[in-house]
């Protein structure tokens, strides 16, 4: 029964996958309340779906008629793929596609106890009532026609996942540049922050040394001798407020001076990473957008607020 010829393997692994989207599409679409086309492919593929059928074939078909072998063998299988692929492609594009961390016993939310388990009895549907039909299907085909349906499939297969790969890394470009300027615009508001205190503590101590100054003043007036020095120490008292005035004023102006150039150039930089993005956005965003529309519960811990934000934006348009 397992004997099967490389193209008869290319059909069943195409069948799945396609099995695999309905199942996902519909659990997503019932789950949201509306249609999601779900999956890393533009198409109806699921490739995990189709990998984990041809590798629980593979590693059950010998041990088919003992049921817990099947079960135990595609568990392990299965969740061993699912691991695998889950953990290269946050790896590769800095997002997760699925996502077990709020379930009970997941490993780094790539795999979860109740998914494994859910494998192992998939894996027992497939063996005991999946296969048989589908086998009767594919071994059904003529050679010829059997061999040039699984090329032509497996050319719009490739075509479209470089498209997919392309797309994520779209994804993965914008959300590292809309987190880089997110971290820009907080580092810029934290300057900002600690320039209108320094402006404010000198202002402050501006007053503090001019209330000093006229408590002096008042001092000297108040003493026995007023009226004599008020005549003799007046003049000095204006020539030395004035000199005092001009200082902190010229002071106070080079504090200015300084604190526009850095404004300016905190402006500019700014602008420059609001420019990147907008660039982006341009050129990837619908394409990104698209590719979020099919994985809704897409999260990323690198970069959880820029695709958090980008999410959203796909749940409205």
């Amino acid at each position: 029964m397992y004997e099967y010829r490389f193209y008869q393997w290319v059909l069943f692994f195409f069948i799945y996958c396609f099995f695999g989207w309905i199942w996902e599409s519909c659990y997503v679409s019932a789950k949201g309340r509306k249609w999601v086309n779900r999956g890393f492919l533009h198409g109806p593929l699921i490739p995990i779906y189709g990998f984990g059928a041809v590798g629980v074939l593979f590693a059950v078909l010998p041990v088919q008629d003992n049921l817990i072998l099947v079960y135990l063998f595609g568990m392990i299988g299965a969740t061993l793929l699912e691991y695998v692929t889950g953990a290269a492609m946050e790896k590769i594009f800095k997002v997760r596609y699925w996502d077990y961390s709020n379930k009970p016993f997941n490993l780094n939310g790539h795999i979860c106890l109740v998914s494994s388990l859910a494998w192992g009895a998939f894996s027992v549907l497939l063996i005991r009532y999946i296969h048989a039909p589908v086998e009767i299907l594919v071994l059904g085909l003529q050679t010829d026609a059997a061999e040039f349906l699984a090329f032509v499939v497996t050319v719009v297969f490739v075509v479209d996942a470089t498209q997919s790969f392309n797309e994520a890394m779209d994804l993965r470009e914008i959300i590292e540049r809309i987190t880089e300027s997110s971290q820009e615009a907080k580092r810029i508001q934290k300057r900002i922050d600690v320039i209108a205190a320094l402006i404010d503590a000198d202002v402050q101590e501006g007053k503090r040394k001019a209330a000093q100054f006229k408590k002096t003043v008042e001092g000297h007036l108040s003493a026995e001798h007023k009226l004599q020095a008020l005549s003799d120490n007046i003049g000095m008292y204006l020539e030395h407020a004035r000199k005092k005035s001009e200082k902190a004023t010229q002071s106070f102006r080079e504090e200015l001076r300084k604190i526009s150039e850095e404004m300016r150039k905190l402006q500019e930089s700014l602008e420059n990473q609001q420019q990147k993005i907008g660039q982006l956005r341009n050129r990837q965003y619908s394409r990104s957008m698209r590719l979020l529309r099919r994985n809704p519960g897409a999260v990323s811990r690198a970069y959880k607020e820029a695709l958090e934000e980008l999410l959203h934006d796909s749940g409205d348009l």
